[in-house]
């Protein structure tokens, strides 16, 4: 059995959490068990029962004093999923790369840590992804984008080269973004919106093309 230090610590237990679970266990990685907000009524993981939770996010401390050290935070709000992802490095945890066996990522892109990549997705040669990104299922970004942290590139996604994507992006499924373009940090593209233009961080936009419908949070 691997002791604590080697197993890993997933923040969440919803669908995007049992889909990242999914690629950890297929992967060969230990996993210690989840935290959510539901504990302790629920006490493993729908669907996946041999997945203890083992408590909330307010456990995070004790966890690490008892050995706890790789992490990964499974939620799909990028806010939420910013937060407590320098909340655990704050404390200490190490961040890990879950990427899917069937992904294809280059070994020219550099990725940063807290990352997930599902089955199906792409990331090609001179590409940049920070840390605490989700590239989802079938999505692809396409030579030399940068992605923000924190940031959610949805399923079925299509980003052409060169694209600048800022922190907390949100492309919606089946979104596609030209090449060349930059979309400012914290904007939210709605779902199948066609980026044939710069978007201003704070932007709800959406449409064919897209287009902005309104400021978004500060």
């Amino acid at each position: 059995m691997s002791c604590q230090s080697d197993s890993l610590l997933l923040i969440g237990a919803g669908g995007h959490a049992r889909s990242v679970l999914d690629i950890a266990l297929e992967n060969g990685q230990p996993v210690a068990g989840c935290l959510s907000p539901d504990y302790p009524t629920l006490r493993s993981v729908p669907g996946l029962e041999e997945i203890p939770i083992i408590g909330t996010d307010n456990d995070l401390e004790r966890l690490f004093r008892e050995g706890h050290r790789k992490i990964f935070v499974a939620i799909g709000n990028n806010r939420l999923r910013g937060r407590l992802y320098r909340q655990a490095l704050e404390i200490g945890f190490e961040p890990v790369n879950l990427i899917s066996r069937y992904a294809r990522v280059s070994r020219y892109a550099r990725l940063g840590r807290g990352i997930c990549v599902m089955a199906g997705a792409v990331i090609n040669i001179g590409c940049t992804v920070s840390d605490n990104v989700i590239v989802n299922t079938n999505s692809s970004l396409d030579h030399d984008c940068t992605v923000g942290p924190s940031c959610h590139i949805a399923p079925g996604t299509a980003v052409s080269g060169g694209v600048s994507i800022g922190e907390g992006v949100q492309l919606g499924t089946g979104c596609s973004v030209i090449d060349g373009v930059s979309i400012g940090a914290w904007s939210f593209l709605g779902a199948g919106s066609v980026v044939v233009s710069d978007i201003p961080d704070h932007l709800l936009a959406y449409g064919v093309p897209a287009k902005r419908i309104q400021a978004l949070p500060r």
